[in-house]
């Protein structure tokens, strides 16, 4: 069975055995440049909103061998019980901007692959790239959840653009700091394994041929927004005594490069589209240019 199929399948086995006033059905949704995705949405009349829910992990199980009737049984169960009442906790705080306002931050996307949703959603423009805003759902069954800032949100709040922007980046940078990592830690570190020099940040400039580093924020999750935090490329160059190349090796993290000890910006790039082409998920990819940071200039230029 195809995943398109297993999807209307499931809703039609979850159908089955719903409450009275539920209604299920597969649902397409518009996610970052551009992707279509498909999710089951479980919907009781009596709601005005319902969480949607993907269903790549119950594809897996299933071809594990985990039988329809049993993953749907499995699926209902779960959103009467966790995702339903959270949801419901999480859409009531959003609905309230004094509510929501703490859990607002920036991101950025590609500006070209996302020019039509973009008309829907306040943004600031940067070279190739937008600043948009987002709401972090906040409670753990939902986790890494966000809902995408929209005109008609801050028309129902009653906020400006100036307003909203202030609010997410004044979020953004308390609550999300810069994490700035040598590749090698980086990579040690999502292995699970110690670092070779516990406690070091940062080896120094001329520790390898082409060194790396890593910048994302706490959580590396949407954090290649970083390289937009006031200082944060400054401190880098300094320590780094270079200008750097930017690479923006997703919408989670980009990669920084002593202009001094790399390679030629052509290969960078090619670099970069190779990433974005084998090894990311197409709405993850942020942009195949490369990035110029000049010390003396204090700024982000595309060369």
């Amino acid at each position: 069975m195809t995943y398109t199929e297993f999807q209307t399948a499931l809703a039609d086995e979850v159908q089955l055995i719903a409450d009275e006033g539920m209604s299920v059905s597969i649902q397409q949704l518009l996610k970052n440049n551009g992707v279509i995705m498909n999710a089951l949405c479980i919907r009781h009349e009596r709601d005005a909103m319902s969480p949607v829910i993907y269903l790549d992990s119950y594809y897996t199980r299933y071809n594990q061998g985990v039988p329809l009737p049993h993953l749907a049984r499995y699926l209902l169960d779960q959103y009467r019980k966790d995702i339903l009442r959270n949801a419901d906790i999480s859409i009531h705080a959003f609905q309230n901007f004094e509510d929501a306002q703490k859990n607002i931050y920036c991101r950025i996307v590609n500006y070209e692959l996302n020019t039509g949703r973009l008309l829907e959603i306040p943004h600031k423009r940067f070279l190739d790239l937008a600043i948009t805003y987002y709401y972090q759902v906040d409670d753990s069954v939902l986790k890494d959840a966000t809902v995408m800032i929209t005109n008609s949100h801050c028309s129902q709040w009653n906020l400006s653009p100036q307003a909203l922007q202030e609010t997410a980046w004044e979020n953004t940078l308390h609550q999300l700091p810069p994490n700035l990592q040598s590749m090698e830690e980086a990579l040690c570190e999502l292995l699970g394994e110690e670092a070779p020099e516990e406690g070091c940040i940062l080896p120094p400039p001329d520790a390898s041929p082409i060194p790396m580093y890593l910048l994302s924020n706490k959580n590396r999750c949407l954090g290649a927004i970083c390289m937009l935090y006031p200082g944060a490329l400054r401190k880098a160059a300094a320590h780094l005594q270079s200008n750097l190349f930017i690479l923006p090796s997703s919408i989670h993290e980009c990669i920084l490069i002593p202009e001094s000890q790399t390679l030629p910006k052509e290969e960078l790039e090619e670099m970069v589209k190779s990433i974005n082409e084998t090894q990311l998920e197409p709405q993850e990819v942020l942009s195949n240019r490369v990035y110029y940071y000049s010390r003396c200039e204090d700024c982000i230029q595309l060369e």
